[in-house]
C-alpha cells in the first residue's frame, strides 16, 4: 500500500536529526558525540546547564540527550527550564519541545507521569552500547516525528 504522501516519506527517510548533548563527562561526550553521527545523526555537545539555557535561546534541536549526573547544575531543573515549568518565575515559556532522553549511571527518581509531562520518552542507564543509544533516539524521533509531521528540523531552513 503506498503512502499518500510520498514527497513526505522520502523527506523524512533523508532527515538527519541533530542532538543537543548535555554533558560535563569528557568521555561521555566523545562517545555519544561521534558515535551518533555514525548512527544518523548531526551532534553538538554542551557541558555546563547554563550554557544550554542560553543556546536554546538562538536555536532549536530536534533530540536532546541529557546526562543526568550533569555536576554543574541540576540537570532536573534545567529540563524543568527547558520545558517551561521551573519555579523559576523568568522561565514560564518553553523553549523546546524536543524529546529528552536521559542518561544515568543511577536510577533516575522520574514517575511515568513525569516522564510523560517533561517530554522524556527514554531513560537509558549506563552501561548502555551505542547500537541501542542510536536506537533509542531513532525511536524517539519518529515518535516526536509523528506528532510534529510538518515541522521543520532544527537545521532546516524555512526557504529551503
Amino acid at each position: 500500500m503506498s503512502s499518500p504522501r510520498p514527497r513526505e516519506d522520502a523527506r523524512r527517510r533523508q532527515e538527519r536529526p541533530h542532538v543537543l548533548i548535555i554533558s560535563d563527562d569528557q568521555s561521555l561526550s566523545t562517545f555519544l558525540g561521534e558515535g551518533l553521527v555514525m548512527g544518523g545523526f548531526w551532534t553538538s555537545v554542551i557541558s555546563h546547564g547554563l550554557q544550554v539555557l542560553e543556546v536554546f535561546r538562538l536555536r532549536q534541536f530536534d533530540l536532546v540527550v541529557l546526562d543526568f549526573e550533569l555536576g554543574n547544575f541540576d540537570a532536573l531543573e534545567l529540563l524543568h527550564r527547558l520545558r517551561g515549568v521551573s519555579v523559576e518565575p523568568s522561565e514560564s515559556t518553553p523553549r523546546t519541545n524536543a524529546p529528552v532522553v536521559i542518561m544515568s549511571s543511577v536510577n533516575v527518581p522520574l514517575s511515568h507521569h513525569e516522564r510523560q509531562t517533561l517530554g522524556i520518552p527514554a531513560v537509558l542507564q549506563a552501561p548502555v552500547e551505542l547500537e541501542e543509544v542510536v536506537k533509542t533516539l531513532h525511536r524517539a524521533f519518529s515518535t516526536w516525528r509523528e506528532d510534529h509531521p510538518d515541522a521543520l528540523l532544527a537545521d532546516e531552513s524555512p526557504d529551503g
